[in-house]
């Protein structure tokens, strides 16, 4: 493999995972905000390391002059991602990172143009958020090419980290993006819930904004698309009350209570948790007749996930697989990507046989 990798956020929770990964397979250089904890983690690795905020442009290109790919790992990429996807740009640096916040990809994709012409590959999302669903979406549509709705159930997550926490608290909001027709269109907070078997039998699940309201729709091409999370009945009811008051008092009181509690929260579950945590992603494929055909997938848990992908995408773009422009994760490495980077399986294939028969 050739080509120097730039690893941002290498001293947070997941991005030290991939730094120990990565570390003696590739030209690797990591960088954070804080020298301090950028350069013991360097000393431990015995890599070259660099310290810089995202603030100034020109700081920006002095670090990236001579990178090749970098692997974004810092968030919340509300406010992260924009300005290294800048950098890669003027740089004409290949750009992958953690991204799931579905602002990120609106913006990854208005930069899909600039991107070609200067050779670049914009890659957002090859974590958990949203490589997992977007290859599931993409064997569904593969599967079933007369599919024309897509509904995507996600289990409740069974462990989360404090960035987690501080991504979802940027984006609270009372409105929920789904896409209709082909277009991104918002309902109501808590207004949408539609029942999902993640393997114990049917659990309500509530919509919320995930990214791959546009992701999915490039993969797949399906014009209507909807993303649901599952909610026991109490936690639906609060998601609701939240979106009405955040209708009143606007999202700023929320977001910052949010941010708060984040402050708080652990850094990252151990690895007993992490051990005993996965997620289930069910597709419910609807064709014109309305008739609905399920597939599932099981996934690592999501810390583990991420560090799998993550050195598998930097390995495969620096073997040359890439692709100019703004690009989902199924589309640039096929829709096998998860599984083969043993980040997932595909849950009760039996199963998804059968609906498909039904």
């Amino acid at each position: 493999m050739t080509g120097r990798v730039l690893l941002y956020g290498a001293t947070g929770f997941t991005g030290q995972e991939i730094a120990r990964m990565l570390a003696g397979t590739c030209d690797l250089v990591i960088a954070g905000r804080s020298e301090e904890k950028v350069h013991a983690l360097a000393e431990q690795l015995d890599v070259p390391w660099r310290s810089f905020e995202l603030d100034d442009p020109q700081v920006l290109d002095v670090a990236l002059d001579d990178i090749d790919l970098v692997l974004h790992a810092a968030g919340p990429f509300t406010r992260t991602a924009r300005p290294m996807m800048e950098a890669a740009l003027r740089n004409r640096v290949d750009y992958l990172d953690l991204a799931g916040e579905w602002p990120v990809f609106l913006e990854a994709a208005e930069l899909h143009g600039r991107a070609k012409d200067a050779g670049v590959m914009i890659l957002p999302g090859i974590g958990l958020t949203v490589a997992a669903s977007d290859c599931l979406m993409a064997m569904a549509k593969e599967r079933w090419p007369e599919t024309v709705r897509i509904c995507l159930g996600i289990s409740r997550a069974q462990v989360i980290s404090r960035g987690s926490v501080a991504s979802a608290a940027q984006m609270m909001d009372s409105r929920v993006v789904v896409r209709r027709g082909g277009e991104l269109a918002t309902v109501p907070a808590g207004s949408l819930v539609r029942a999902f078997d993640f393997g114990a039998g049917l659990s309500e699940a509530t919509a919320m904004s995930w990214a791959d309201v546009i992701t999915g729709a490039i993969t797949t091409r399906v014009r209507d698309i909807e993303v649901y999370s599952e909610m026991r009945w109490a936690e639906r009811a609060s998601y609701r009350l939240s979106g009405m008051t955040m209708d009143v008092f606007g999202a700023a009181p929320a977001r910052a209570l949010g941010k708060a509690v984040a402050k708080l929260w652990p850094e990252g579950p151990g690895m007993e948790a992490r051990g005993q945590a996965s997620f289930v992603m069910v597709v419910h494929a609807l064709d014109p007749w309305r008739r609905e055909r399920r597939m599932a997938i099981r996934t690592r848990d999501g810390y583990s996930f991420s560090v799998l992908t993550a050195v598998d995408a930097v390995q495969r773009v620096l073997a040359g697989q890439r692709k100019e422009g703004f690009r989902t994760p199924a589309l640039t490495f096929g829709p096998n990507f998860i599984f083969e980077a043993d980040a997932a399986r595909l849950e009760d294939p039996e199963r998804a046989s059968r609906s498909e028969v039904a």
